[in-house]
């Protein structure tokens, strides 16, 4: 009967000293919460400012990841999104003519490594570009890709990264 008592008090004990987690401000996440027309504005959070600003979410392998660098180039001929962080650095083609549409991810200039790592095969790439403002310099767009590694001592094995839900708004060029 003692080692019940024991075993209930460790309970008590261990339930005791479990931390609650601390709620998180949908208003100061830093993403795209539901309500929201902007991150972290509009709708249940204060109102947005009059000017567009330019952001970025994306999941990796079905987390939300934060990057601290992301950018669109046209270089004359094609246009490109780059994204990156400390350990990924990836660019995805968004084709030659920036019109607004769904394709396929050209594999041409597009590429992603991961701690110094390429991920040299794409698969499952689409794009879409949902608004070009040609007199404001702007595109938003969304996209989803993977990258693949063939494990070199198992050959149909293959490493995977996946980007899904990408979202890119009011990006200047």
């Amino acid at each position: 009967m003692r080692s019940v008592y024991i075993i209930i008090a460790m309970l008590t004990i261990f339930s005791s000293c479990k931390k609650e987690k601390e709620p998180v401000d949908p208003c100061t996440n830093g993403f795209l919460d539901p309500g929201e027309t902007n991150p972290d504005c509009g709708g249940n959070c204060p109102p947005c400012s009059e000017e567009t600003q330019e952001y970025l979410t994306v999941q990796l392998n079905g987390e939300q990841t934060v990057m601290d660098y992301s950018s669109l180039f046209y270089d004359g001929s094609a246009w490109s999104l780059q994204i990156s962080n400390d350990s990924i650095s990836m660019q995805i083609s968004l084709g030659n003519s920036g019109a607004i549409q769904t394709s396929n991810i050209p594999s041409s200039g597009t590429y992603c490594t991961m701690n110094s790592i390429d991920y040299p095969i794409q698969q499952n790439g689409t794009y879409s570009i949902s608004e070009h403002n040609l007199s404001e310099h702007t595109m938003s767009g969304f996209f989803n890709i993977d990258f693949l590694l063939q494990i070199s001592s198992m050959p149909l094995v293959y490493d995977t990264i996946s980007f899904t839900g990408g979202q890119f708004e009011y990006f200047n060029y």
